[in-house]
């Protein structure tokens, strides 16, 4: 019976776009079950904070490597592998009694996410229709965003009425089904037969979690202090021992030469660009809800969830019409959608009011559904086959890189207008003053990052893509 489902073109897309919502679903829905699993550990607020930070960590360094093992071993079998390890993570993470061991198990965790979520993007254009390779990107793009939007929600709930280990379990039986139905529907790729480059492997985990960890910890650390310090340090040299590596490897982990095509390369980096206020504003507008509007943390990730709301409704239009028009034209209009709501948020006072900062997070959350769809859709298509599972990870991970710069980075400005007001360690003292002129600083900063990311994706050539 399952054989007859074989090739089916819906159920393959609800199976890639259930591996991104899990994924992304993990990341977000830890959040606010910190303080209940801190008191169930006996742990600091920072140590319990490795939950999940172990897991970004994972995810943002090992998405090159299972792309480029997708390529040699077949997307399925990756794929189902993933989706076994991470249903296997999650049930230890449900029965973990000490901390240490649910950071182990975490990790086992993200290590299954990184494998199937990785190559989603790839599957898109392996398994379904070329010409709804837009749109179909924009509905896998939308339920990751549901994911994210929904992990608080979820979290939230279970923790309060059944028990934080639950937030866990609940990946197990979705996971299940998804092994089952990836196994009758999906058939297996081609394969690019070589060997996997343990020491470029190494080198770009370092390289990749140094950095990640210094984004993500500069402000708890301080960005002078020595571990933040030496992390960058760490980042810097290994990136240069690992393009060294790979420039001489016989089998490297990327091919230079793919990363040396103009086109691959400038839209990567508007990615990375594209995804900094976006991240910025996830972390600070809660500063605004609560300490400038008074509101409760509820109401504060209620009003959050326009960004992924408008993400969820305009994800799949932008991806259809990226499949009638060059798709980084539709990403050049999503750059200025952009620039827009930047500047919007950038303007946001005491006395504004919530539907005009509802009206910034509508226009921002437009601004990523217009944005990211079609330019993974665009560097994807410019990648020639055998590069495809590669550009799928490289895409994610520069998704990641840009959502580590936008929390560093903007979250930074916004602190120093305190710092430099009331000094250090003052988050007793602060105004709404003082975190409405950090909020309009730091939108600034993501304004500059969204007009490089417009110009980066001008500079892109119109021309029919490499299939």
């Amino acid at each position: 019976m399952l054989e007859s489902l074989k090739g089916n073109q819906k159920l393959t897309l609800l199976i890639i776009s259930l591996a991104s919502f899990m994924a992304f679903l993990d990341i977000s829905i830890v959040n606010v079950s910190l303080p209940t699993m801190a008191k169930y550990f006996g742990v600091t607020t920072n140590t319990v904070l490795w939950t999940i930070l172990i897991y970004i960590i994972v995810f943002s360094s090992f998405l090159i490597v299972f792309g480029k093992l997708a390529q040699q071993k077949g997307f399925k079998k990756v794929f189902l592998a993933g989706f076994l390890i991470f249903i296997t993570g999650s049930a230890l993470c449900t029965i973990s009694t000490q901390f240490h061991e649910l950071i182990i198990f975490r990790l086992v965790q993200a290590v299954g996410a990184t494998m199937f979520s990785g190559i989603t993007s790839a599957m898109v254009l392996q398994y379904l229709p070329k010409n709804q390779r837009g749109r179909n990107l924009g509905i896998v793009t939308t339920i990751g965003s549901m994911g994210l939007a929904l992990g608080p929600l979820l979290g939230g709930y279970i923790t309060e009425y059944i028990n934080f280990h639950w937030i866990f379990f609940i990946n197990v039986p979705i996971g299940i089904i998804g092994i089952i139905l990836g196994h009758a529907v999906l058939h297996e790729t081609d394969k690019h037969p070589g060997s996997l480059d343990l020491p470029g492997v190494v080198m770009i985990f370092i390289a990749q979690s140094t950095l990640i960890f210094a984004l993500n910890k500069g402000l708890d650390y301080g960005w002078t202090s020595t571990i933040i310090i030496g992390s960058i340090i760490c980042s810097v040299i290994f990136w240069a021992l690992f393009v060294f590596r790979e420039s001489r490897a016989d089998e490297p982990l990327i091919d230079l030469n793919f990363l040396k095509m103009k086109d691959i390369a400038l839209a990567n980096a508007a990615n990375i660009f594209s995804n900094m206020p976006f991240a910025g504003a996830v972390v600070l507008l809660p500063f605004y809800f609560e300490v400038v509007k008074g509101m409760s943390t509820s109401q504060s990730g209620l009003i959050l969830t326009l960004m992924p709301v408008a993400i969820i409704i305009i994800g799949p239009i932008a991806g259809s019409i990226s499949d009638k028009i060059a798709s980084n034209r539709v990403t050049l209009i999503g750059a200025m959608i952009g620039v827009i709501g930047c500047l919007v948020l950038s303007t946001l006072n005491p006395s504004s009011s919530l539907l005009y900062v509802a009206m910034g997070l509508l226009i921002l959350g437009a601004s990523v559904a217009t944005f990211n769809p079609p330019i993974t859709k665009f560097i994807l298509s410019k990648s020639p086959s055998k590069y495809r599972g590669i550009a799928s990870g490289l895409v994610n991970t520069s998704n990641m890189i840009g959502n580590g710069f936008g929390t560093g980075i903007l979250g930074t400005v916004a602190a120093m207008v305190v710092y430099t007001s009331v000094g250090p360690s003052t988050s007793d003292k602060l105004t709404p003053a003082l975190v409405s002129q950090g909020l309009d600083n730091a939108f600034l900063v993501g304004t500059v990052a969204m007009g490089i990311a417009l110009v980066l994706i001008a500079l892109t050539l119109y021309k029919k893509p490499v299939n």
